[in-house]
């Protein structure tokens, strides 16, 4: 008999995060990149965590003989409720042993929770939001994901379509292999495309990181406009962004776009560091973290995580020189495929764009949706 309860106390919560560890669900998966268990601490802490400014959610465990056999989330979004609809509700944060009946117990618990509060649909996994962590892969699942996103257990799309999940909406990743065969052409294209333009192209200054992440936040809430289930980002995502920044960013793939010394866009790239992460194992001891950035140093893979331009300025090749600097640039730096994720499947221009550049589609992250009765 599954019973599931929700989590009510720190002994519960540490139940919570540790369970993908102590159930050693990912124990022979060598695709599993295992998140920052501090990272995880802070993102659920109702007090530091930026998703309960703006939501409500709950959390709960299933137990078979007392034994932690699944996990899940049930949140609601005020600023998506505001913003499309009262009726939807979200879960999130799924990890389950292989058992239907496991499954069900749990997408039942969240579906009530979510009914309690009036809603008629429950959407997900969405772990909180549509720029967090979503969908369960449904292609590429022998593929590990790039950096900031997850990979799952293949078996969970059967759970979710066995309990009654539907298809919602994709997220598709690309990528753009050997980009070095760019090189002898990149910068007359480049060239080409910059010789009429009036625009000024500049990189990051970690000088003025602070001012650079406030256009960032600006630009991204207006440019995004429109994209499927697209959310404003919030002033405390964007501190998160900011101290991940300061870490991470490369200032020759930070790139902004300027007209008359205003910033009209911008494009972020990251080097995919995910292989390394399996070596810290959710855990920033000083050992681990020697060989970690041992071997990021290593990674021949980058990442666009996020890019945008005003509406005003978009049809001016704009993003077509970001992708060609970005590329050439990454080739200068030494890497030697770019991927591209997660880009919604209804945005065909910006699929388009990188179909350009032959980028294939590798992997699919597919969201669900399930009436509530």
């Amino acid at each position: 008999m599954v019973v599931v309860n929700r989590v009510v106390n720190k002994r519960m919560m540490k139940d919570f995060i540790m369970f993908p560890w102590t159930t050693k669900l990912y124990e022979n998966d060598p695709l599993w990149i295992p998140p920052l268990i501090s990272e995880q601490k802070k993102l659920f802490d109702r007090n530091r965590g930026y998703f309960f400014e703006i939501g409500e959610t709950e959390f709960f465990l299933a137990y078979r003989e007392d034994v932690p056999v699944g996990r899940i989330t049930a949140q609601v979004n005020h600023l998506y409720e505001k913003k499309y609809d009262n009726e939807t509700g979200f879960f999130g944060f799924f990890e389950a042993i292989n058992d239907p009946e496991v499954a069900r117990a749990l997408f039942d618990a969240a579906s009530e929770w979510l009914k309690a509060r009036g809603k008629k649909v429950m959407n997900g996994p969405q772990s909180f939001s549509v720029y967090d962590s979503v969908g369960f892969e449904t292609e590429g699942l022998d593929v590990m994901p790039v950096v900031g996103l997850l990979h799952f257990a293949p078996y969970y799309k059967d759970l979710a379509e066995a309990c009654g999940f539907t298809k919602c909406i994709d997220w598709h990743c690309f990528l753009v292999k050997k980009i070095d065969a760019y090189k002898p052409y990149l910068e007359e294209i480049r060239t080409s495309i910059m010789k009429d333009m009036d625009v000024e192209f500049k990189t990051l200054d970690k000088r003025d990181m602070k001012r650079r992440v406030k256009e960032i936040q600006h630009i991204f809430n207006i440019a995004w406009e429109g994209n499927w289930g697209h959310l404003p980002l919030t002033d405390k995502q964007m501190d998160m962004i900011y101290e991940e920044l300061k870490v991470i960013a490369i200032p020759e793939l930070t790139i902004f776009a300027e007209k008359d010394g205003r910033t009209i866009g911008f494009i972020i790239s990251i080097p995919d560091v995910n292989p390394a992460m399996r070596i810290l194992n959710g855990r920033m001891y000083p050992w681990r973290m020697w060989k970690f950035l041992r071997e990021a140093k290593k990674t021949k893979k980058l990442r666009t995580i996020i890019m945008g331009v005003l509406p005003e300025y978009r049809g001016r090749k704009i993003d077509d020189v970001f992708y060609l600097k970005t590329i050439e640039d990454g080739i200068r730096l030494g890497f030697t495929e770019s991927d591209g994720s997660l880009i919604v499947e209804t945005n065909k221009k910006m699929i388009g764009a990188l179909k350009a550049v032959f980028a294939e589609r590798y992997k699919t992250y597919r969201i669900y949706e399930r009436p509530i009765p």
